[in-house]
């Protein structure tokens, strides 16, 4: 006991004379932390969370060539493959407001834009639409006769671009739609 008021001793009069840091030096002792590792992690910073897509103008991500996947029927006849025809179905879409497609018989041509900034809904009772505005204007297309399901995705294919009111991304997925899914794409 008496050698512990001892060092106690020691340590006040060197803290009084130059610091803690006096202290730990006198005795070799590195500076000594009171607060454990749980409380130490608390009050470092948190690492910034990953960068959102939420605020942002994602219109550039557009910019290439995708693979038509799955297209909506009309008059809400669902969801369906596309069909592959003379040319693969894709979009194209160019930096300076154009877009380029074929349809698996035809090919066309239209320029769009694109408005606002990306949003994402706060929570899944959100039922803001994920995505950024985009128009597509009505165009020109090569008129070469197809047949079967063939000419009818040539119809729909442009139909659904000149209904799109919103663009969302994910990952390598492209999805355009309006109240409604429109047409879905990965990138080529």
């Amino acid at each position: 006991m008496r050698r512990c008021v001892v060092v106690l001793s020691v340590l006040l009069l060197a803290s009084a004379c130059g610091g803690d840091d006096d202290a730990g030096d006198l005795f070799g002792l590195d500076e000594v932390s009171t607060t454990d590792s749980a409380s130490a992690a608390a009050d470092e910073p948190a690492p910034d969370p990953e960068p959102s897509a939420e605020g942002v103008d994602r219109s550039d991500e557009l910019i290439g060539t995708w693979n038509v996947t799955f297209y909506a029927l009309p008059d809400g006849g669902g969801r369906t493959n596309v069909i592959d025809g003379q040319a693969p179905v894709q979009l194209t879409f160019f930096d300076d407001g154009t877009i380029a497609y074929h349809t698996g018989c035809n090919a066309g041509g239209t320029t769009y834009s694109t408005a606002g900034l990306y949003v994402v809904p706060e929570s899944a009772l959100d039922d803001t639409p994920e995505g950024q505005a985009i128009d597509f204007l009505q165009g020109q297309q090569e008129e070469q006769g197809c047949e079967g399901f063939l000419g009818e995705q040539d119809r729909d294919l442009p139909a659904n671009l000149r209904q799109a009111e919103r663009f969302r991304l994910d990952g390598d997925r492209l999805i355009l739609s309006a109240e409604f899914f429109l047409l879905e794409a990965e990138r080529a």
